[in-house]
């Protein structure tokens, strides 16, 4: 009897795990399309000063959409070359908008205490953002051009070179 009982919940506990996997791949479909060639979604957060931002703020300039936190060595690797950056095209009319990943948003004002940045940073504690763009490595960057287009995703550490040739043509445009 205890045997099929356990039977009995252990089929149950496949069906259940059978379901999810298949309601998981059916709301991974239904998610908005993001990839390059596409319209970049809109959305809002608020600044580490609790200033509402969205991104179709900056619809007309070129935007690196940069999604980072503090705890990932990479992206803080990256964080001094977005600043160059910036700094080197923003009179073109370039604007790099970084999401911070962090669930405290705390540890981000502490990192920027010690590595200031010239550039926005926006708070995606709940991650509902990151989910939205299906960010599943971070650092992950979007150029995103006048128009509003994606032009091109960048997985991890931006390639400057490569980056900056791929910045400049949609600077010229």
């Amino acid at each position: 009897m205890k045997k099929m009982v356990m039977k009995k919940n252990s089929i149950v506990k496949i069906f259940l795990m059978v379901a999810l996997f298949f309601m998981l791949i059916h709301a991974s479909y239904s998610i908005a399309n993001i990839g390059e060639n596409e319209k970049a979604l809109d959305f809002s957060l608020k600044d580490l000063k609790g200033k509402n931002y969205k991104l179709s703020d900056f619809k007309g300039k070129v935007i690196l959409l940069n999604f980072w936190a503090t705890w990932c060595p990479p992206c803080r690797y990256e964080m001094p070359l977005l600043d160059k950056l910036y700094k080197e095209y923003k009179k073109m009319g370039f604007e790099v908008v970084a999401v911070s990943l962090d669930s405290n948003p705390n540890n981000v004002t502490e990192y920027l205490k010690n590595n200031s940045v010239s550039f926005i940073i926006l708070s995606d504690k709940e991650g509902k953002v990151g989910y939205t763009y299906q960010i599943v490595a971070i650092p992950t960057s979007f150029l995103i051009d006048r128009n509003f287009v994606i032009r091109k995703i960048y997985l991890g550490i931006l390639p400057e070179r490569d980056f900056k040739k791929e910045l400049e043509k949609w600077l010229k445009k």
